[in-house]
């Protein structure tokens, strides 16, 4: 399977993509780069160049495309939950029963929910997988400016400073020394994120060279 179907593409794209544009932090951008990642892992695992741990075969591009459109719907009604309320979102969809079996459902619900990078469990297919390591981020400033916000938001009366300090521990524990948790959670070899992983590491060591970034962040 080299293609995706156009029907199913039609249908994320008008009717599910679309739904992001309510939700901070995770709008339509984000739901496409974690696409295009996500195909990429899959093409790169169909073709050979990578293996996953336990996956033999090929990869269903389809269900991996809706696994990775479906991953953050949850987001527009419960942060905290979020994978549980999108892999019932999956779950309970209407149309995806003309494309899929039960089965496929269930394994994409299932990666749906495992994706999360704070999730204790490893996820129980090649495809939570492939979505788990395709919501890393490559892009530093990216990064530091959906994690900025989301921190501003849930501490609106804190100094800049204090709001910036926040932002650096918890990348610095998302990623840093290529040991965070997020960090972990990437299960196929990629280049880009290693670089990120790297830079993450440098300006999070301490607060004035992270401070720096938020005074000149065209820099």
């Amino acid at each position: 399977m080299n293609e995706l179907n156009p029907t199913i593409v039609k249908y994320i794209e008008t009717e599910i993509i679309p739904r992001y544009g309510k939700a901070a932090g995770h709008r339509d951008s984000h739901i496409s780069q974690v696409i295009t990642r996500s195909l990429g892992f899959a093409k790169r695992i169909n073709s050979g160049e990578i293996k996953d741990k336990d996956f033999k075969g090929k990869i269903n591009l389809d269900m991996c495309y809706v696994v990775a459109a479906f991953h953050d719907l949850g987001r527009l009604v419960d942060d905290e939950t979020h994978e549980k309320i999108s892999a019932k979102i999956l779950k309970e969809d209407q149309k995806l029963p003309e494309f899929f079996s039960p089965s496929e459902i269930q394994t994409m619900a299932e990666a749906v929910e495992d994706h999360r990078a704070s999730n204790r469990h490893e996820p129980r297919s090649v495809y939570g997988r492939i979505v788990s390591s395709a919501d890393r981020n490559t892009k530093v400033n990216v990064m530091l400016k959906r994690c900025y916000e989301k921190v501003r938001a849930d501490f609106p009366d804190e100094t800049e400073d204090e709001i910036i300090e926040r932002v650096r521990v918890i990348l610095r524990k998302k990623y840093g020394g290529h040991a965070g948790y997020a960090a972990k959670k990437m299960y196929f070899p990629d280049p880009d994120f290693e670089k990120a992983l790297t830079e993450i590491e440098r300006v999070t060591r301490d607060f004035k060279t992270f401070r720096k970034l938020y005074d000149n962040p065209a820099a």
